[in-house]
């Protein structure tokens, strides 16, 4: 796995967290759900309707989905860089590969950080794990 830090400008958060939040495969629209009951033409339908629907997804929206990737995004500030928030992705390289070429698709600001900046949010991320594995490990003793 690989860890990569990627600068997004405030403009295209609301963007971004759509597209990190969106899994095809749990969307209605695309993949209707399916019931026991279901006639072989019922079936032979719905699996019409779910080609059609896949057509219609951004390019590479199947192979790239962020919500079942570890991210994490944080605000510049809250890491001690400007204002610009930072995406952390924690995936392989395969992923990270297609993942730059749907943000140059549909992005206009998302870039890969520059390497302080990508280190210091690696490192913020880090120690909040720890942090957080630290507590977990409290409670359970």
């Amino acid at each position: 796995m690989t860890e990569r830090v990627y600068v997004i400008e405030r403009s295209e958060m609301e963007q971004l967290k759509k597209v990190l939040a969106y899994d095809p495969f749990t969307d209605p629209n695309i993949i209707p759900p399916a019931s026991e009951k279901m006639t072989a033409e019922e079936a032979k339908a719905r699996e019409a309707k779910i080609e059609e629907a896949k057509k219609k997804l951004p390019e590479g929206a199947l192979k790239v989905i962020f919500d079942r990737q570890e991210y994490s995004v944080k605000d510049g500030t809250s890491v001690g860089l400007k204002g610009d928030f930072y995406l952390y992705i924690n995936a392989s390289d395969d992923f990270l590969a297609g993942a730059e070429g749907r943000f140059s698709r549909e992005f206009k600001t998302v870039k890969r950080a520059e390497t302080p900046d990508e280190a210091k949010v690696i490192e913020a991320i880090r120690a909040e794990k720890d942090r957080a594995a630290e507590g977990f490990g409290s409670i359970f003793g």
